[in-house]
């Protein structure tokens, strides 16, 4: 049996027991934003306790409320080597859920469900469920997994909030958050349910819900990357050092240097390189070669990695020729 929706203005049901024709609207619930009691990772970056969160939602995006009553269900997102190939020797540890507790439905009883590789329509087979816990919390919940999954060993991962059933005496209920803001859905990745026994995709069945489920899957690492710049040397053009502090090797080092300024602001001068990697506790020299003028000048250093936040240095000195000094 397919699916079956119920649409309440920008706030919607989903309902898996009667068929509503989608032309069946009344008045919407609210048209408030959510508003997120938790803050979590950037997707990405790591943090200083090395924990990143591999999403396709938007935190301050999520808008639609969806619900199902009477039935369990299950939302998923699908990860695959786009989001975890940079985090294959990381450990799967905890799981972001998105609830609302405002909307007819306070608290909610989930389950945690990671599954391996399938294909594009289903996951394959079932890796751990034993992660279980109760939702009454408007916001993004952290649920840490009781047993942790170690991503070297799968290709890919699926991840799956089971919702057990909620019975309520009139009225609709409402409670699964769903990004349709920051972009549609992801094709294949971002917005899988499963109903009566079959995965769908909800903008397949209901295109006015094209968005990403508010679930966000937490990884650890071994540790953390952190690249910094070292002293800016003259005196024969510029000269420091990116080191990476961390204990992991920061990967895809992109880094520039630029110098502007002088007599009538005649100076601009740039260099620019992608490092492939920097080893964790090596550093790299970086450097502008020689120029020349006169006057005071700027000098800007940056540098980001994939896997680490973007640094940045302004310095000033005194342009004699073809001497930088006065280096402050």
């Amino acid at each position: 049996m397919k699916r079956k929706w119920l649409a309440v203005g920008i706030i919607l049901l989903f309902v898996g027991t009667i068929n509503i024709p989608a032309t069946a609207l009344v008045s919407p619930l609210s048209g408030t934003l959510f508003s997120p009691k938790t803050k979590t990772m950037v997707p990405g970056i790591a943090s200083s306790q090395g924990e990143v969160e591999l999403k396709y939602y938007k935190e301050d995006c999520l808008d639609i409320i969806l619900g199902v009553e009477r039935d369990t269900w299950k939302t998923a997102i699908r990860l695959t080597q786009d989001e975890m190939a940079t985090y294959s020797d990381w450990t799967l540890t905890k799981v972001n859920v998105a609830f609302s507790a405002d909307n007819g439905c306070s608290v909610a009883d989930i389950r945690i469900f990671i599954y391996g590789k399938g294909d594009n329509t289903h996951p394959g087979n079932l890796i751990t469920c034993d992660t279980v816990y109760s939702m009454n919390t408007t916001g993004i919940t952290t649920v840490p997994l009781v047993t942790s999954i170690d991503l070297s060993g799968y290709e890919e991962l699926w991840v799956a909030v089971e919702w057990i059933p909620i019975i309520t005496e009139g009225g609709g209920i409402y409670y699964v958050w769903m990004d349709t803001l920051s972009g549609p859905h992801v094709p294949d990745k971002s917005d899988f349910y499963y109903l009566n026994g079959n995965w769908f995709e909800v903008h397949d069945d209901a295109p006015w819900f094209d968005g990403r489920w508010g679930i966000g899957a937490i990884v650890e690492g071994p540790g953390t990357t952190g690249v910094t710049i070292g002293d800016i040397k003259g005196p024969l053009g510029i000269t420091t050092d990116l080191t990476n502090i961390g204990v992991r090797d920061a990967i895809n080092v992109s880094w520039s240097i630029s110098v502007t300024g002088g007599l009538l602001h005649k100076i601009h001068v740039l260099g620019s390189e992608l490092l492939s990697e920097i080893d964790a506790g090596c550093s790299a020299e970086i450097t502008v070669k020689t120029f020349f003028g006169f006057g005071i000048i700027q000098i800007k250093v940056s540098a980001e990695a994939e896997n680490a936040p973007t640094i940045q240095i302004t310095k000033t000195a005194l342009l004699l020729g073809p001497f930088v000094v006065g280096i402050r």
